[in-house]
């Protein structure tokens, strides 16, 4: 049985020119906010559809395929924030740079919105990332600046949210910022101000 991956080790120079013809059509209908239906995709990057399926087995596999750049960087992020000595700051950071990365990659957004993995290469940096979101809010927690309830999933639905409100109606929110403070001020202890 082979492992899906998201990408691929080596491929022949033939089979890469294909493969970055469907991710190139397939991030144009992300970003237009249409599903990249395999089919469609095929068509317009001028592959044949057996092709495309043996490249993405499944739509999910797609979504992965556009996704695991940003994936791998927000991964990045999170474990540079985790080592930094101010908590708030590194919290205030991670939540800034993954809803700015949610709303300006729109596959990232979707694979993080959907929630699910079928590619082993995704779903090891997704565990990673739950583990290191995990331990910046274990940070946070001891610090007293993050609620005992919170914990990565939770996070990552609240960042979902958040990205939807800010692109609602095709048209993005034109002070994203205020949506991070209002986010983070849910995050902290009901008991302690304000700073």
């Amino acid at each position: 049985m082979t492992i899906a991956m998201a990408r691929p080790e080596a491929l022949r120079s033939d089979a890469q020119r294909n493969r970055t013809a469907l991710l190139d059509v397939a991030r144009t209908f992300v970003d237009r906010g249409e599903p990249a239906l395999l089919n469609a995709v095929a068509h317009e990057a001028g592959v044949g559809v057996g092709t495309a399926y043996r490249h993405f087995p499944s739509q999910q596999h797609l979504l992965e395929a556009l996704a695991i750049d940003a994936l791998e960087d927000m991964l990045d992020q999170v474990r540079d924030a985790v080592v930094l000595p101010d908590a708030a700051d590194a919290l205030r950071g991670v939540v800034t740079a993954a809803f700015r990365s949610m709303v300006d990659d729109a596959a990232l957004g979707d694979l993080l919105t959907n929630g699910g993995f079928s590619c082993a290469d995704t779903a090891a940096l997704a565990g990673d990332l739950v583990v290191s979101v995990d331990a910046l809010l274990a940070r946070g927690r001891t610090e007293g600046i993050v609620r005992t309830d919170i914990d990565a999933d939770d996070l990552r639905r609240l960042l979902c949210g958040l990205r939807e409100a800010a692109v609602a109606g095709g048209t993005r929110v034109s002070d994203p910022e205020r949506y991070v403070e209002i986010l983070l001020a849910g995050l902290r202890p009901t008991n302690r101000p304000t700073p």
